[in-house]
């Protein structure tokens, strides 16, 4: 029998219902994020926000009356920003990323308009490249390595994003591509979530959900996840946790462990909620290593493994 539009709905109000049930664990503020105070020419909500290896936070603001102009913020949780640069004619981004010696990486998720990533110096210099079409995520390492992660479309296409998984070298090269259609890792057919801690991507993509890391020129299937379709992967030591998943789990909090042997399912599931107690909604967030940063427009959040597994 085909189910119906009303069928559903109801079947997802119903597991709604289901996750609302469940214990609550509440982000924690950081502060908030802005260009600056007193200044009137930037838009007052962020083009992109990026965190980098250390935790820092890069934020990119447009010009009001300049579509070119844009100036890229570092936040440490302080009323104001900690640095700031202005650049003139860049690429309007939809990912920031910090690169050693200050330079700063923007990359444009779609490549149709020819090459879709820059990096920028402190003085204004830059060069670009191509870093492949369909890009879900863009995460960088301690020593200037880029990990960028594909989408179901970037299929369709050709290169580095037909793999699912790449990393390149600051030159904007590919420098490693996840292996296709390999007997020891699991196919990436869109890469749902990923987390990047050190110089290591983790990642949780469709079609099988496996949990996969790769450092260097190794990649390692650590077996199925117990939770499917996450949009969050967190990652510590031998410990984990996937978060947001489709529909009417998009707050949902699912643990697990690494054994050698596979993932097993630890705690209960959870809510993950605003510190007022709140639903999360229309939020950007980054995994990196066990924590999680939440941006919802200008407002900061976080929280990491060790704080997920209280339960309310």
């Amino acid at each position: 029998m085909t189910s119906t539009r009303a069928d559903r709905d109801q079947q997802s109000l119903r597991r709604r219902l289901q996750v609302l049930r469940l214990p609550v664990v509440p982000l924690r503020r950081v502060g908030y994020l802005t260009p600056s105070q007193t200044d009137p020419e930037w838009q007052r909500t962020p083009q992109a926000v990026g965190v980098g290896p250390d935790q820092e936070v890069l934020a990119v603001w447009n010009h009001r009356d300049q579509p070119q102009r844009r100036l890229v913020t570092t936040h440490d949780g302080s009323r104001q920003p900690v640095a700031s640069v202005i650049l003139d004619g860049c690429l309007q981004p939809h990912f920031v990323q910090p690169l050693p010696d200050g330079r700063i990486l923007l990359v444009r998720a779609r490549n149709g308009q020819g090459a879709n990533a820059e990096i920028w110096s402190s003085d204004g210099q830059h060069h670009h490249g191509d870093l492949g079409d369909a890009i879900e995520d863009v995460l960088t390492t301690p020593t200037g390595e880029i990990w960028v992660s594909y989408f179901d479309e970037a299929m369709s296409g050709s290169g580095p994003q037909t793999h699912g998984l790449a990393r390149f070298a600051n030159d904007l090269q590919p420098a490693w591509l996840y292996p296709r259609e390999s007997a020891s890792v699991s196919d990436i057919f869109d890469c749902y979530a990923l987390n990047v801690a050190n110089e290591t991507a983790w990642t949780c993509a469709y079609t099988h959900f496996h949990l996969v890391s790769a450092c260097g020129d190794r990649a390692i299937d650590h077996g199925e996840a117990p939770y499917r379709s996450a949009h969050r992967l967190l990652v510590g030591d031998r410990t984990g946790a996937l978060i947001s998943g489709p529909g009417p789990e998009y707050d949902l909090v699912s643990g697990f462990q690494i054994n050698p042997e596979g993932l097993v399912a630890t705690d209960s599931p959870r809510r993950l909620v605003l510190p007022d107690g709140m639903e999360l909604r229309d939020a950007r967030s980054t995994c990196r290593g066990p924590d999680l940063h939440v941006f919802i427009r200008t407002a900061w959040y976080r929280t990491d493994l060790d704080l997920l597994r209280v339960t309310g």
